[in-house]
């Protein structure tokens, strides 16, 4: 997976996303799913374009969970939701996906349970001397996508705010949804824990 600064177009979108995982569900494939959000509008906005660009996104992210994660998502509770909703992000995005790894479970895993903006700045600098195309990404680009991930990891209550210091602390998921992590999916497992197994295979 390439690194894409996509990701600054991002938001939680899991009404969206939850309404494509649905149609996934009754059996309807891309195009007629396509078909359907661009007559009835269901995401409510305001252009032709902006209603592709959102189908586009939701869809890709959407895809991103198995046949047995779109059913775990579809009957789960609100946690085990909001965990899908960011793993969809992560398996979507290689920077949303390295940033998770390399902030949130190597800082917690050094018994130093906490992220700043700092940290995240340094992260990326460390990223630029890795990658050209990183390199490129325009100032503004780069803060959008650290306030990006902030968004996601906040919304989905893997840190949470506390003067001026996030938190990290694993996320709350039903044992239904942790048993299928640890036994067939490293990255779940990893949000849900904060301990790393193998994690080469989920890219």
């Amino acid at each position: 997976m390439e690194y894409s600064a996509g990701l600054t177009s991002e938001r939680w979108y899991q009404q969206d996303i939850e309404y494509v995982l649905a149609l996934i569900e009754k059996g309807l494939n891309r195009d007629e799913i396509r078909e359907i959000v661009l007559n009835e509008n269901p995401f409510l906005v305001k252009s032709e374009s902006a209603l592709q660009k959102r189908f586009q996104l939701a869809y890709k992210r959407a895809i991103s969970l198995s046949d047995e994660l779109r059913s775990l998502y579809l009957q789960g509770t609100k946690y085990d939701q909001k965990a899908l909703i960011l793993y969809t992000f992560l398996k979507t995005y290689r920077y949303a996906y390295e940033s998770f790894y390399e902030l949130i479970v190597y800082r917690y895993q050094q018994k130093n349970k906490q992220l700043t903006l700092a940290h995240m700045n340094f992260f990326m600098e460390e990223k630029e001397q890795q990658s050209n195309k990183i390199a490129s990404w325009h100032i503004v680009s780069k803060k959008k996508i650290n306030n990006t991930l902030l968004l996601f990891f906040r919304t989905s209550g893997i840190i949470d705010l506390n003067e001026d210091v996030y938190t990290i602390a694993p996320m709350h998921v039903s044992p239904q949804l942790k048993e299928y992590a640890l036994k067939k999916d490293s990255l779940l497992a990893a949000m849900i824990t904060l301990e790393v197994g193998g994690n080469d295979d989920d890219l």
